[in-house]
């Protein structure tokens, strides 16, 4: 039977009470359109405190879990995000596979009293029983600060597995949890890691992190985590056609004229192995593409002479890059995120250390450590203590940057010495101590140890960046940069903000939706404001397809070819990129709502992040322009991109 409908299992933490809902898929197919509905209709959160027990943690499959499709079994969060304080989504690989329920989504509002475990069983039947176990705050920390010598989001699934075996043996279930940064910060991530039979298989484990849902989870729902396992068959639910291999083979042949897997493996090649780099993932592609526009030292390197820059690169590839491709590529050491994937882009160093770009980089190059193994510590750590990679590399940058520029003491974090953190001066060795400290201030971040970590943890960079700027008003004037100069971010309403993903582009910064993920133009060009605003809005439309549908974006390649097609042929669905253009436009009327617009930036390197990248990218115009008066170009490039997303949204 084809699904006619989109159900969402509500749980109110508060009452313990449940109930289903469906939403015809005309209205709700995945889980961005579902957190949307509840968030800007039904809820209306959008006036309502981040922390409220009513700002719902939508956690979603797409439509096609359950499929032989490749990569359509991620789980996707929808939620009003604590940093840009607007809508906000993140998504994690292979959380969908096990989630054998007859639901799609489920919805967790209200809070609990004591912290809590969700506990999700379906025999098969298609009707969902929750179990809501308390566990006691003193306990679940002992248990994030060590169990069975591990720690953080790590150690609480150890637990889990050891206390829940049965269901997770019975089941093959899986669990989605939080880690301390959830309980002391606003950066906090949802962690779910691929389990067989209730063991960790290490190396596939995987985050949706983007905008602090771990931190939504926790601090608005007290629940720490989210065990979940069934016997329901979601096949059932799909047409025929995307049952077995064989059929999808014959569909794909119908509407693309190509075999299925060869698609698949033709649009993965970056992330699978790439024959003319010899290498793979994202570590291994995005260093050689890169080059000298790679970020480092908290975005610093805009400043610096292309010499410099690439003598900074060329240690990158002698120590990060060629080791990756000794421990992960040669070794063949690639996993999945936890679903059948030919694709396999989880690359794993020394049997232990998936090793993608973005926490390598956050980690690695841009808070001067240029080791891959003195990064993998604090990559380890942050994991481990449930951070958001991206933003959390950030932090630590910024306050690199600060202590160098002196604008903060080491010893007002808690540090024994100042970073090295000046790239004109900077040798390998200094790995060690960059990666070291970093360590130390991410255990001090997790658990709200240290007064300035603690105001940047809870309120986010800008906002704790404005604050700083008072409370040191004297050492600003000293220093001739303001602590809220130092940072690059996205700026929504007055004091939302997210950090980019680390590439050197306009994109990432422009006055979009949402950002913090690739629903924009990431390339590495410079053009007028208009043509980019276009590109960057088809671009986010096509990100919309896969989130909501609940794909992974490595298998965009193929799947925004074909995936149109397919909806409409299978389900009777029509008109993707209108559906999405709506919802688009809605998300826009939440942000406006709440007070979380895309608004101008109010931080100097921002602006010098877009002038540097005029000239390096070869806009002779726009170096002019921001040459003749830096804000002035700023502002006018920011106006008319903006008014052209209006214009594309009538």
């Amino acid at each position: 039977m084809v699904k006619k409908s989109y159900r969402a299992l509500f749980i109110d933490v508060s009452t313990r009470k449940t109930w289903v809902k469906e939403y015809p898929i005309e209205e709700v197919m995945g889980p961005i359109e579902l957190g949307l509905k509840i968030h800007l209709e039904e809820l209306e959160t959008w006036k309502k405190p981040v922390y409220s027990p009513e700002n719902a943690l939508v956690l979603g499959a797409g439509l096609f879990a359950g499929s032989k499709l490749y990569g359509s079994h991620r789980l996707v969060a929808a939620f009003k995000s604590p940093l840009t304080r607007g809508f906000h989504v993140a998504a994690m690989g292979g959380a969908a596979y096990q989630f054998r329920l007859g639901v799609d989504a489920i919805v967790v509002v209200g809070k609990s009293n004591k912290p809590l475990i969700l506990k999700l069983e379906d025999p098969g039947t298609g009707e969902v029983k929750v179990e809501f176990i308390e566990i006691e705050e003193k306990r679940l920390e002992e248990i994030w600060r060590g169990y069975k010598g591990l720690e953080g989001v790590y150690a609480l699934q150890e637990y889990l597995s050891d206390t829940y075996r049965e269901f997770y043996e019975k089941y093959d279930g899986r669990s989605v949890l939080v880690g301390p940064a959830a309980k002391y910060t606003s950066l906090g991530a949802l962690a779910s890691i691929t389990l067989h039979k209730g063991k960790i298989d290490w190396g596939s484990e995987d985050y949706a992190a983007r905008g602090g849902p771990g931190s939504v989870l926790y601090r608005a729902h007290h629940v720490a985590a989210i065990i979940y396992g069934g016997a329901y068959d979601r096949s059932r639910d799909l047409p025929e056609q995307l049952r077995d291999l064989k059929t999808v083979n014959q569909l794909f042949l119908s509407i693309a004229k190509k075999p299925y897997v060869t698609m698949v493996i033709e649009a993965g090649t970056k992330y699978r192995f790439n024959p003319k780099l010899n290498t793979g993932g994202t570590l291994g592609g995005n260093y050689p593409h890169l080059k000298t526009f790679t970020p480092m030292f908290n975005w610093n390197m805009i400043y610096l002479p292309q010499e410099l820059r690439q003598r900074l690169h060329d240690l990158i590839m002698k120590f990060i890059w060629e080791p990756f491709n000794r421990e992960a590529i040669e070794t063949k050491s690639w996993k999945t995120c936890g679903e059948p994937c030919p694709i396999a882009c989880k690359k794993v160093r020394l049997g232990r250390y998936k090793s993608d770009y973005e926490p390598y980089e956050g980690f690695g190059p841009f808070i001067g450590v240029f080791e891959i193994h003195e990064a993998q510590k604090a990559v380890e750590k942050v994991d481990a203590l449930g951070f958001d990679a991206i933003e959390t590399g950030q932090v630590i940058g910024f306050l690199y940057d600060a202590m160098e520029k002196g604008l903060l003491k080491p010893e007002e974090l808690g540090l024994p010495r100042k970073p090295f953190f000046n790239p004109e001066k900077y040798n390998i060795e200094y790995s060690k101590t960059n990666a070291e400290l970093a360590v130390s201030i991410l255990e001090k971040l997790a658990w709200g140890e240290n007064p300035v970590l603690k105001l940047v943890g809870e309120r986010g960079l800008r906002s704790a960046a404005k604050i700083l700027d008072i409370l040191f008003e004297d050492r600003v004037k000293q220093a001739g940069w303001r602590f809220s100069d130092l940072i690059v971010y996205a700026s929504f309403g007055e004091e939302g903000h997210i950090t980019p993903n680390y590439y050197w582009t306009p994109g990432m910064v422009a006055p979009l939706a949402v950002l913090g993920r690739y629903w924009t133009l990431y390339k590495s060009v410079f053009t007028e404001p208009e043509e980019y605003a276009e590109k960057a809005f088809t671009r986010a439309i096509k990100e919309m397809w896969s989130d909501n549908g609940g794909f992974c974006r490595f298998h965009r390649g193929w799947l925004e070819k074909t995936l149109d097609k397919i909806l409409e042929q299978l389900f009777g669905l029509k008109d993707l990129d209108g559906r999405y253009k709506e919802l688009y436009k809605k998300i826009l009327e939440y942000q406006d709502r709440a007070g979380a617009a895309p608004s101008f930036w109010d931080s100097r390197k921002v602006i010098d992040y877009l002038a540097f990248g005029a000239k390096e990218f070869g806009n002779e115009k726009w170096t002019t322009l921001f040459q003749l008066n830096k804000e002035k170009a700023a502002r006018e490039w920011w106006r008319r991109f903006n008014e052209k997303i209006s214009d594309l949204l009538q």
